[in-house]
């Protein structure tokens, strides 16, 4: 399945691109929102599940629980679409331990997904992040798969700003 052709709840993810430029009442906005994290989401798990007997089935299910807990946690979900084109769920906001990045249009860069780890608790555990390349300032420069430090202070695209915390950052580009 294609990254335009999910539908979450009935509706495709046009309809919820077509609510994010203002074609539509601005109070479906959240929902707008989930629908292309999901579709990100969606795309991210068929990317990485195998193709095997009932594969779809289970990329299914996990999209129908996602779906299911970001409608109970909207904290968790921001949009980061003025700052880098990109949709956050962050867990951090409800005491989980990721947060990731979802292109609103794959198509515009090779930064599909951006995964973020807080690094202390690596660094406490002895492991070195900074050996790690650091972040690049500017979107669109990650290689596929690669994982990048940056330090507390440092300048993250993604959200536009300096971080208050150590992370390692990784962008999958979604094929």
């Amino acid at each position: 399945m294609r990254y335009s052709q999910l539908m979450v709840n009935g509706d495709s993810v046009e309809s919820a691109a077509s609510v994010m430029s203002g074609n539509q009442d601005r109070r479906f906005l959240p929902r707008a929102i989930i629908a292309s994290l999901l579709a990100g989401l969606m795309a991210s798990l068929a990317f990485t599940n195998t193709a095997t007997a009932g594969s779809a089935d289970k990329v299914a299910k996990a999209h129908a629980a996602i779906g299911a807990y970001l409608e109970t946690h909207p904290e968790m979900v921001i949009d980061f679409s003025d700052v880098s084109g990109e949709y956050c769920v962050n867990t951090w906001k409800v005491k989980g331990g990721h947060m990731a990045h979802y292109a609103i249009d794959p198509s515009k860069t090779t930064e599909d997904v951006i995964d973020f780890v807080k690094a202390q608790s690596l660094i406490d555990a002895g492991i070195d992040v900074t050996k790690l390349p650091r972040l690049p300032s500017e979107l669109g420069a990650k290689k596929n798969g690669q994982w990048y430090y940056l330090p507390k202070g440092g300048f993250d695209p993604h959200h536009g700003k300096k971080q208050k915390r150590a992370l390692m950052v990784r962008a999958t580009n979604i094929q």
